[in-house]
């Protein structure tokens, strides 16, 4: 959240779930005065009602004449004899029905005032106990582990008890004004009044059973989505050197021993303990894993490699263990549980809202002092790690990751653009690329990573200082220096095929990628059958306009006639004249105006067929891009054959740009390493709802990304008319896609 945004964010959420509460309360407690009187009053009115009729019903004279003296009168009009005594009756029925409403009505005053009290209450005790157990969280990890776990019984009873309480009030509130509808008896006004308030009445409860039946079941989804990993899992008998290397480091810390190795390219080193899907096989595991990056482990030094395995491990050992697999993948739930109830606010008219802001307040605190103890892990891990190996390694091994960082970005870069000219082994091609051009100079990475609170790691800068170690000139060239011609000589010593390793990672790699653009090009295949053959035509639409001009105008002409026939009492007739004459003026205005505007009808604006469109006043039609000019700001474009599809270059573009350091509390742990790295996520793969990292969205989905809207990439697209001396229609520049079936995309 944006700093600036904070103070804006917390005003609405207390307004939301305290202040609007505390106004039902509020009126709760003046109806409740209301309610007294009211009764007091109609309490009255019968009573004395019942005197009149008492006094009706005296024996009549012995003579049998009825004594038309004695008079009743009601709703203006005067009634005698027995009729004085039958509307008496009737009017003294009907204020005992009054009477009894306005008793009942004394009733939902204390119903609102508890509704409000117990929602604003509850809102009060989630702010304060989540702001409170967070703050004692940052102090101890004991202290956060157990004050989220109360957080987390407590949310979700007080979501559901503040929707029944402020649904109580709101009832309550709404029936007892309407009860007051009812002394108007069965007039016009009074029974819509009654049937609005109804209605009201009504949606409400039936809001709210749909908002406690989403929260009903978006509690039960609070089991983290496995982790999809990009890699392939070694066992030792593949890699008997890396797991004697992994299994000695391990002992020689005390931490627990990982349960499966896996090896990839695109992501860097991180361990995780929660379930997880290993692509492109599918194949599901949970526990410990410890993934390694093939392209690192070429290019790093041994002990490097072994610092920052180390580091890995280190979360593994004492607390760290029970902190990784127990509480964050419940803190992930409850994360994900808050987006499901968020995604379903939209059908319970609004009443979620409150319960999902103040849920996500509670976990923003929280996730302060998560990304806390975050930091506190990276440094503790860090020094681990030096303990094992040394200080300057593992500060060599920090730096070193990002001086790789480029070249292992630039050659996912260039594969996922065109995979079919991909080289078969990628480890390979990186390594060429390092020793031809060398690695980055680490100083310009030292702040790749804002400092920030929330970040999972802090800056590297202050990872090497806290190291004890001097940024001096001598550690970064050793950590800048390019790898030798042979550096790939030294994967041997942990695999026992290295070649055939490197080159089934890179298949993999590749064939996610084709995976990708099978998925894109089916996308929009859909789409395109979506759009028809048929020709559509575009009219401008200008009646609305005309009458609203033509009513103004007769509005106007009916103003100009009462002022001619019966003139403007108390002003002069001079100055009557002078408002006549404004009042003719601009009726004839809008009247010509209305007239002219309905007399353009619907023109044709845009005539849109598969092959192209066509507009009036241009002397051809577009053909899609056939009269593009191009823009001297843009360089050629490549040949097709030489450029990815528009799923490559979204991969590509997630290797290139700077890791996104988003809260992900079911993610693994990450060295900096896999935060230099050229990072692709393996998520989206094989699942195309989610979003690609790198800021990007998945092309494949068709709810995010604007080459993945619209019918075949083209509809949704901003046109933009250029009229130049040929007259014709100028589409701006676009990289090409996919061809859908009946359109020709250039």
């Amino acid at each position: 959240m944006h700093v600036s945004s904070r103070p804006r964010a917390l005003a609405g959420l207390v307004a939301s779930t305290v202040l609007l509460p505390l106004e039902i309360l509020l009126l709760g407690l003046w109806e409740q005065q209301r309610g007294a009187s009211d009764w007091a009053e109609f309490a009255a009115e019968h009573d004395r009602i019942a005197g009149i009729v008492a006094d009706l019903e005296a024996p009549t004279p012995r003579d049998g004449c009825p004594d038309f003296r004695l008079q009743f009168r009601r709703d203006g009009k005067t009634y005698g004899g027995p009729l004085a005594v039958v509307m008496s009756r009737g009017a003294r029925d009907s204020a005992g029905t009054l009477v009894a409403v306005m008793d009942w009505r004394r009733w939902l005053p204390p119903v609102a005032i508890a509704g409000g009290g117990i929602a604003a209450g509850l809102s009060l005790l989630v702010l304060l106990a989540g702001a409170a157990l967070s703050w004692l969280g940052r102090g101890s990890r004991d202290a956060l582990v157990g004050g989220f776990s109360l957080m987390r019984r407590l949310l979700p009873a007080a979501r559901a008890a503040q929707i029944l309480a402020a649904t109580a009030g709101f009832v309550a509130v709404v029936a007892f004004e309407a009860g007051m509808l009812l002394q108007s008896g069965h007039s016009g006004d009074g029974m819509k009044l009654l049937g609005i308030a109804a209605v009201a009445i009504g949606a409400t409860l039936l809001a709210a059973g749909g908002a406690l039946l989403g929260l009903r079941r978006a509690l039960d989804a609070f089991e983290p989505d496995p982790l999809p990993i990009l890699g392939r899992r070694i066992t030792p008998a593949e890699a008997p050197g890396l797991w004697r290397l992994v299994e000695g480091l391990a002992e020689r810390m005390g931490a627990l021993k990982p349960e499966a190795v896996v090896v990839g390219l695109s992501d860097g080193f991180f361990v995780t303990a929660g379930p997880a899907v290993l692509e492109p096989c599918g194949t599901r595991r949970s526990g410990r894993i410890l993934h390694l990056p093939l392209p690192h482990l070429a290019l790093m030094r041994g002990d490097e490699t072994a610092a920052i395995i180390v580091h890995e491990l280190a979360h593994y050992a004492g607390g760290d263990t029970a902190y990784s697999q127990r509480f964050l993948p419940i803190y992930a739930g409850v994360a994900r549980s808050l987006d499901v109830v968020a995604a379903r606010k939209g059908h319970a008219l609004g009443l979620l809202g409150p319960s999902v802001r103040l849920g996500r307040f509670v976990t923003e605190r929280f996730h302060l002092a998560v990304r806390h103890w975050s930091r506190v892990r990276e440094f503790a891990a860090d020094a681990a790690g030096a303990g094992v190996t040394s200080p300057e390694a593992a500060a060599r091994a920090l730096l070193r990751s990002g001086a790789l960082a480029p070249r292992i970005a630039e050659t996912l870069v260039a594969a996922a653009e065109a995979p079919d000219a991909a080289p078969p082994d990628l480890v390979v091609a990186v390594l060429d690329r390092a020793v031809a051009r060398g690695l980055d100079d680490p100083a310009r990475h030292l702040d790749a990573e804002q400092a920030h609170p929330t970040d999972t790691h802090p800056l590297t800068r202050e990872r090497v200082a806290a190291l004890g170690e001097a940024l001096g000139p001598d550690l970064r060239s050793a950590a800048g220096l390019a790898p030798p011609p042979h550096a790939l000589g030294q994967l041997a010593a942990y695999f026992a095929d290295p070649a055939g390793l490197c080159r089934a990672a890179s298949a993999d790699f590749l064939g996610a990628v084709h995976e990708r653009d099978a998925a894109f090009r089916a996308h929009l295949e859909a789409k395109a059958a979506e759009v028809g053959t048929e020709e559509r035509v575009l009219r401008a639409n200008y009646r609305p306009r005309g009458l609203v001009l033509a009513v103004a105008d007769g509005l106007f002409a009916v103003v100009a006639l009462g002022i001619a026939v019966f003139g403007i009492p108390g002003i002069l007739p001079r100055e009557a004249t002078v408002v006549l004459a404004t009042a003719l003026a601009i009726a004839v205005l809008m009247g010509g105006a209305g007239a002219f505007v309905l007399s353009r009808g619907e023109p044709v604006i845009l005539i849109l067929r598969p092959e192209g469109l066509a507009a009036p006043g241009l002397d051809r039609d577009d053909r899609l891009g056939r009269h593009r000019r191009p823009r001297p700001d843009r360089e050629p474009e490549r040949p097709r054959h030489a450029r990815a599809p528009a799923a490559g270059r979204t991969l590509a573009r997630a290797a290139a740009g700077p890791p996104r350091r988003e809260a992900r509390p079911q993610a693994p742990h990450r060295h900096p390493a896999a935060s230099h790295a050229a990072r692709i996520e393996s998520a989206g793969l094989r699942r195309p709802d989610r979003h690609v990292p790198g800021g990007g969205a998945s092309p494949v989905d068709p709810r995010r990304g604007h080459r993945a809207r619209g019918r075949a990439c083209l509809t949704n697209r901003e046109r933009i008319r250029d009229r130049n001396a040929r007259g014709r229609l100028v589409l701006p520049p676009r990289r090409p896609a996919v061809a859908a079936p009946g359109a020709r995309v250039d």
